[in-house]
C-alpha cells in the first residue's frame, strides 16, 4: 500500500461475472509460440529479454523449469507439459488458474472504441479508447477462476489464408466450464460517465473474454456492478 492511497483519486467498482459456457485459455505453451506471442503483445525484440519472459511464462503455466536451463531444455519441458505442441491454456498461481487483469482492461478498451469511436471525452477531448486506457484500471493482477485444473480441452480447426493459399491447422484450447470471477475496476476521478458503463458492459457480455471469442466462446453475464467505498473499508480494517 502506498502512502497516498487515501488521496481519493480513484473510485472503485466491484464486478462479478459468470460465464455462460466455456472460457477458453489463450496463453501458448510452446516456447517458440510463446516467443511470437510476447513479440506481438509486448513488442519486445531483445533476445535475452524474450527468453527471460518465455521462462517466466512457462513458470506461470506450471512447467518445471529452472533459471539455469538452456532454451532447448525449456522447449523439451514445455512439450511434456503441453502434451500436444499446438496447445494454449491458462496461467497457474497459488490459487489455481487465473486470467490476467490486462484481459479485462483490453475488453473495456475494445468495447469503448466500438461504441464511442469518433467522440471526444473529458476536458482534454481525448478519444474514448485512449481516455479509458489512461484512467481505468483492473485489480487484482491475477483474477482467479476458482479451479486448479481446466475442465477439458477443445479442438479447434482453423483455416487461415496466407501466401500459399488456404490452409488448415489444429489447436487445442484448455477451457473452464462456466466459471465465476470477481475483480475491481478503479477509475481516476470517476471520469467515465455513468450512462456509459451499462452500454459498455452489455456489449462486453456479447463480445466475451478469453480466446476464440469469434466462435462465440467467453460470453458472460455481469451479475454485480457496485461502487465500493474504499475509504470506509480501510477505516473498518
Amino acid at each position: 500500500m502506498g502512502i497516498f492511497d487515501n488521496a481519493g483519486v480513484f473510485t472503485t467498482y466491484h464486478a462479478r461475472l459468470r460465464f455462460r459456457d466455456r472460457l477458453m485459455g489463450g496463453v501458448p505453451k510452446d516456447p517458440k509460440v510463446i516467443e511470437a506471442w510476447i513479440r506481438t503483445k509486448a513488442m519486445i525484440t531483445d533476445t535475452e529479454e524474450l527468453q527471460r519472459m518465455v521462462f517466466q511464462t512457462l513458470i506461470e503455466m506450471g512447467a518445471d523449469v529452472t533459471p539455469d536451463m538452456s532454451y532447448e531444455e525449456m522447449v523439451t519441458v514445455s512439450e511434456q507439459v503441453a502434451a500436444i505442441k499446438q496447445s494454449v491454456g491458462f496461467k497457474v498461481g497459488e490459487q489455481g488458474l487465473y486470467l490476467e487483469s490486462r484481459v479485462v482492461k483490453a475488453m473495456l478498451k475494445e468495447v469503448t472504441n466500438i461504441l464511442y469511436a469518433g467522440d471526444r471525452w473529458g476536458k482534454t477531448k481525448k478519444g474514448p479508447k485512449s481516455f479509458v486506457a489512461e484512467r481505468v484500471f483492473v485489480n487484482p493482477d491475477k483474477i482467479w477462476l476458482g479451479v486448479d485444473d481446466p475442465t477439458g480441452v477443445h479442438l479447434f480447426v482453423g483455416h487461415p489464408s496466407g501466401p500459399r493459399g488456404p490452409q488448415s491447422n489444429l489447436t487445442y484450447y484448455e477451457y473452464v466450464e462456466r466459471p465465476e470471477i470477481e475483480f475491481d475496476v478503479i477509475v481516476a476521478q470517476d471520469a467515465v460517465d455513468d450512462d456509459h458503463w451499462p452500454e459498455m458492459w452489455q456489449l462486453g457480455q456479447e463480445n466475451g473474454l478469453g480466446a476464440l471469442r469469434s466462435q462465440g466462446f467467453g460470453r458472460f453475464d455481469i451479475e454485480e456492478w457496485e461502487q465500493v467505498d474504499t475509504r470506509a473499508l480501510r477505516a473498518i480494517a
